[in-house]
């Protein structure tokens, strides 16, 4: 049973354990039960509750992998201790994005291959949530000359300071420690307080801002192309919907753009608030599985269709309905919807009212002669959903509505009220 504790302090438990400073074994040892801690609860997980916790294990001198769990977001991240002093962490959302970050701040002289990266991942069988290999890879490079000690030292930095901020973002994390994991170091050490300290004065500016509850790890999307392009000039509207596309996360931008996380979102701001701008969940570069889990898992998750003759309407959906575990299929011709909603029986479809050549409500009424398409659920997207709109709908065939402005938790609330927990 975990311990509480309360807003004001600490109570530490790892020191109980006796330190394994003797150990020289090199990589991780099995785990065993009685050298893992019980485990921590930590409620707002500030600054100063930081520095206790890694000043205790740094006076008891542990090692050992210390994890974090974020039970709401279902989130992992591994500290790998030495003698209270940080080897390299590892967990998070997107591992992935996190290295190509760092390669190209830290290491620019390594190039980011993705396809290169992929394969060699998979040839490893890597555990994405528990990254040794970043550390492996970085001590080789060293070992090759390819990168400088110092440089393999900012590169880890990174990597903890990117990890404690994520933390300290948590409402709550439970931590324990197991002793019997240990990474032993080829590189320098990393200070816990001097990371920490850093932090305090980045995190002190998000507080300032008043922007901590905002997640740099998500990903901005236009939501209002037609009130962007009122406000912007052409030019403006074009660059900001190539750079917006849904594929790169606040940290990815700032990286990008050669600023601060900070200064990027509180330049997309007035527009989130407006809601011409919003936040989504978006998924890592990469996903190492098996091919038995994409044959077996993939296959039977529900396909869901959207018919819009907007790329970015389609994009913006399939990353929200993505994240939701379901597959999907844009399809942005209306032309041809016919054709390929029959030829892969999609599960549930979102369809636009207007769009050229044909409308909503006619390809709607087309869809339901075709016996495949009898009882699948058929939703339209749409801005007006007066009595009328709903009268000619009903008439058409349609299931539901769901606005245009696509919110994430509405789409995915329809789906469910449709597809139940498939």
């Amino acid at each position: 049973m975990g311990k509480t504790c309360p807003n004001e302090s600490i109570p530490i438990s790892f020191s109980q354990y006796p330190n394994n400073q003797s150990s020289s074994a090199k990589g991780h040892k099995q785990m065993s039960p009685k050298n893992t801690s019980n485990n921590l609860i930590i409620r707002e997980f500030t600054v100063a509750k930081q520095i206790k916790l890694f000043i205790s294990l740094q006076e008891a001198h542990l090692s050992g992998k210390l994890t974090f769990s974020d039970p709401l977001k279902e989130q992992e991240w591994h500290v790998y201790l030495y003698l209270g002093d940080i080897v390299y962490a590892t967990g998070g959302v997107h591992p992935i994005r996190r290295w190509q970050r760092n390669l190209i701040l830290n290491l620019p002289q390594v190039p980011f291959q993705l396809s290169n990266l992929q394969a060699e991942l998979t040839q490893r069988r890597a555990d994405l949530s528990d990254n040794i290999w970043e550390y492996e890879q970085l001590a080789d490079w060293v070992d090759r000359q390819t990168i400088t000690p110092q440089q393999a030292k900012n590169a880890i930095a990174f990597v903890v300071s990117e990890i404690i901020f994520d933390l300290t973002q948590a409402k709550q994390v439970i931590c324990r420690l197991n002793q019997d994991n240990v990474l032993v170091p080829t590189l320098e050490l990393i200070q816990p307080q001097s990371v920490i300290t850093q932090l305090e004065q980045v995190w002190s500016c998000w507080q300032e801002a008043q922007v901590t509850d905002r997640l740099p790890n998500m990903a901005p999307v236009i939501l209002q192309p037609k009130q962007l392009q009122e406000k912007t000039s052409i030019s403006a509207y074009q660059s900001l919907c190539k750079l917006l596309n849904g594929n790169r996360t606040l940290r990815d931008l700032s990286v990008q753009l050669r600023t601060s996380p900070l200064q990027v979102i509180c330049s997309l701001l007035p527009y989130i608030q407006s809601g011409i701008f919003g936040l989504v969940d978006i998924p890592d570069l990469l996903e190492i599985i098996s091919p038995h889990q994409e044959n077996y898992e993939h296959q039977d998750r529900p396909l869901i269709a959207c018919v819009d003759d907007s790329p970015m309407v389609s994009h913006l959906m399939e990353q929200i309905i993505g994240m939701a575990g379901y597959r999907f299929l844009a399809v942005n011709d209306p032309r041809d919807a016919a054709r390929v909603l029959i030829s892969s029986q999609p599960d549930l479809i979102f369809l636009d009212i207007v769009m050229p050549t044909i409308s909503g409500y006619d390809l709607c009424a087309k869809l339901r002669q075709y016996p495949e398409f009898a009882q699948t659920p058929i939703i339209f997207l749409t801005s007006n959903s007066g009595l009328i709109d709903r009268f000619r709908a009903r008439m058409a065939g349609s299931s539901d509505f769901l606005r245009k402005t696509v919110d994430a938790d509405e789409l995915v609330q329809k789906i469910v009220e449709h597809l139940g927990n498939r």
